[in-house]
């Protein structure tokens, strides 16, 4: 595998992006957003499989998060959000031929809506959605958390305090510890300035997702211990995209890239292999 990195600006907001070329023929074009909680690095045991699948992966932060958004006010809106994506997307598509491509696009937590807002907005560009430990905005007023302002600060509070605390938040929502290095590279990101933020306005701000125009194959993949998906997932992700494919890892936490790389990879495997 090739890698190369690469970030666009827009309107000083700075968003990082890797192209990752794969070994085999190129047969899929996949999208991997990475959600506030992770980095592209938290991809890695994913992409030896994906690139044997021809896959030419492009790893992204979320527009709003990462290395370079830090200090820079971000989008509030997943729509916003969306055509940022969409603008490195059609970056890549420059860089390595192909017009009129599709892709499958790929996200984790509460980059969810994002990449089913962009499905939403070129639905012709689009071949999959694939949606794991997917967070969306519920409880009847699109806000991912369904509290208080006060008590998404609380949480906040006791999560982000210190490394200790974030390492134990981890560890609570993985259902297990993580290896050191995992965890430092999420504390590392949301320990730069602005960047808590920027999560708690995204916990707290309303966002509602457009309704996506017509058939897109789409799979979910969650675990069935997580502690972060709110009660009725199933019924929301269904209601959004009444033709999801659901499957539940039952032991896993909200972090499977981490603790159930190889179930995903299987997965992901026999997903491409269908739509593909």
């Amino acid at each position: 595998m090739s890698r190369e990195s690469l970030s666009l600006s827009f309107r000083g907001l700075r968003v990082n992006f890797s192209i990752v070329r794969p070994e085999a023929h190129l047969r899929h074009r996949l999208l991997l957003l990475c959600s506030p909680l992770m980095t592209p690095f938290h991809w890695r045991k994913l992409l030896p499989e994906l690139s044997e699948l021809g896959c030419l992966c492009v790893l992204a932060d979320l527009p709003g998060f990462g290395q370079g958004a830090h200090g820079v006010a971000g989008p509030q809106k997943s729509v916003t959000r969306a055509r940022l994506v969409w603008g490195v997307l059609d970056e890549v598509d420059a860089r390595v031929g192909g017009q009129n491509a599709l892709w499958h696009l790929a996200a984790h937590g509460c980059a969810c809506p994002t990449v089913q807002a962009m499905c939403a907005l070129q639905p012709d560009s689009v071949r999959s959605l694939i949606e794991i430990s997917p967070l969306v905005p519920s409880g009847g007023k699109g806000r991912f958390f369904e509290g208080r302002k006060e008590a998404a600060q609380r949480f906040m509070e006791q999560a982000f305090v210190s490394p200790a605390a974030f390492t134990q938040f981890v560890t609570r929502a993985a259902r297990r510890p993580l290896p050191d290095y995992a965890v430092e590279r999420m504390w590392a990101s949301l320990a730069q300035p602005g960047a808590r933020a920027a999560l708690l306005n995204m916990l707290i701000s309303v966002d509602e997702v457009p309704a996506l125009p017509g058939f897109c194959p789409s799979i979910a993949i969650w675990g069935g211990s997580d502690p972060l998906l709110p009660a009725g997932t199933r019924e929301r992700l269904s209601a959004l995209i009444p033709e999801l494919e659901a499957h539940i890892i039952r032991p896993a936490g909200h972090f499977l890239t981490e603790t159930h790389s190889r179930a995903l990879r299987d997965y992901l495997r026999g997903w491409l292999k269908y739509v593909g």
